[in-house]
């Protein structure tokens, strides 16, 4: 159990890095993030390259002071005395590192190795303390005498001071980075959470909400986020008003034309009962009041198809195995009259649906299958609970749906047959499809294998609340 919640929480965090990395102001701060370590790694680069040549200009000038010095020391106490001075500035250390060697190049003073005349970098001279050995810049000329006098200088102190100046310009960097990283965050998250309020609200509306609207902020100054909720609002305002217009449009001629064409069945069935039975004007009659009685079922469909789009999504969970059990067994003696079978596999399945529509899936689900499928057909009828959600399937074992047509099938008057001999309107399965979107299902019309499988698949049903005993 303990793993199994480990692997949720890594689940969840890789989602929300996953969202994180896909968010444009994260790219953004991070795009930032990189510009600012890159300025500091240029201006680390340039003031380490001019640190270094102001700080070599100056350990040259005060090489050539020590020179100058040991120079004034020849004139003033005589050739003779400088191995003495020498050998006491190396023993008294001041920064400063000798040789003095006579014209044959024997060492008389100091501890560096031989140079050649002027400015030279001498590496693996012992350090003063340890076994390290550093490199050394080194200034040597030739005396009067024909003797060579050197004056070194220690890099590796230049070095430390560098690495010092490097570790600030490094702790620089990271601290501007996340200076830049906060001041992102604190200038733009409310701007993320407003663009992703109109986000949400567009994926409502894509569900079917046309009712939503995105929030905006009240009184000036408004920015282009504000212009865009408004731009936003203003386009479902007119979606919304073309939709409704559409619906009452097609409300009210379903409602005008119903009328008279109930008037005109009632004519036809009193017509009908003047002539005798079975003759050639009866079985006009009949099949006239057949068509006319389909028009009026596709009127019926109109009207309902308008009167779901209205209704609110359900809040109440239901077991769908209740309601498509009772459909199943109203339908059974029709279907096994037709030739066909039909098989019932209802497990407990609790979605957040309205019963009286799920009841109209099962007929018009039923009724589709048993309209287009030949004699001898298996029907069959299950709901299930799955990690998905909550199932609502009819299978058969019939001709079935091509798949490049399934996604057309669940639009209205849509019909596979193109020489429309069969009976039906074509809007059984676009107001299955328009009660699944109003409960927040999703239709997949799939392979039974062979046939076609119809499948509703319900969100998890919210855990009922807890009530105090």
């Amino acid at each position: 159990m303990t793993r199994a919640l480990d692997q949720d929480a890594e689940a969840s965090g890789a989602r929300g890095l996953d969202r994180l990395s896909r968010n444009t102001g994260m790219r953004l701060a991070a795009i930032q993030i990189v510009i600012v370590i890159l300025a500091f790694t240029l201006a680390g680069y340039l003031a380490q390259a001019a640190i270094s040549r102001l700080d070599r200009d100056t350990m040259r000038e005060h090489m050539l002071g020590e020179i100058a010095s040991l120079r004034d020391e020849v004139v003033q106490k005589g050739r003779a005395h400088l191995p003495y001075t020498v050998a006491k500035r190396t023993r008294l250390w001041r920064g400063f590192d000798y040789r003095l060697a006579t014209p044959d190049g024997r060492l008389e003073a100091g501890r560096l190795p031989p140079a050649a005349i002027g400015w030279t970098e001498v590496s693996g001279v012992p350090a003063r303390t340890g076994a390290e050995r550093h490199r050394f810049l080194v200034y040597t000329e030739r005396l009067a005498d024909g003797s060579s006098l050197s004056v070194g200088r220690d890099l590796a102190e230049s070095a430390k001071e560098m690495r010092a100046v490097n570790r600030a310009l490094f702790l620089c960097g990271a601290l501007g980075a996340a200076f830049c990283l906060a001041a992102s965050l604190a200038f733009n998250i409310q701007a993320w959470r407003r663009i992703a309020q109109v986000a949400r609200s567009a994926r409502r509306v894509s569900a079917g909400r046309l009712d939503v609207r995105t929030p905006v902020r009240a009184g000036p100054p408004r920015d282009d986020l504000d212009d865009l909720a408004l731009t936003f609002n203003t386009m479902l305002d007119r979606i919304g008003a073309l939709i409704d217009q559409l619906r009452q449009v097609t409300t009210d001629v379903a409602h005008d034309m119903r009328t008279p064409l109930t008037r005109l069945r009632h004519k036809i069935e009193r017509l009908r009962g003047t002539l005798a039975a079975d003759s050639p004007e009866e079985r006009a009659v009949a099949r006239l009041d057949d068509d006319v009685g389909e028009i009026l079922r596709t009127f019926d469909a109109l009207l309902q198809l308008s009167e779901i789009s209205r209704q609110t999504p359900p809040e109440a969970v239901m077991d769908l195995a209740s309601a498509a059990t009772h459909v199943a067994e109203a339908f059974r003696p029709d279907i096994e009259a037709s030739g066909r079978r039909l098989e019932v596999a209802c497990a407990p399945a609790a979605a957040a649906a309205d019963p009286t529509l799920i009841a109209q899936v099962c007929a018009n689900l039923l009724e589709n299958a048993l309209r287009h499928t030949p004699t001898g057909t298996l029907i069959r009828l299950e709901t299930s609970t799955g990690e998905s959600g909550s199932h609502l399937r009819v299978l058969d074992d019939g001709p079935g749906v091509p798949a490049e047509a399934r996604e057309a099938a669940l639009k209205p008057f849509v019909r596979l047959e193109t020489s429309r001999t069969t009976e039906g309107s074509g809007l059984g399965l676009s107001i299955v499809a328009a009660i699944a979107q109003r409960s927040g299902a999703r239709v997949v019309l799939g392979d039974a294998g062979p046939g076609l499988m119809v499948d509703l698949v319900f969100p998890p049903a919210p855990p009922p609340s807890d009530q105090a005993v």
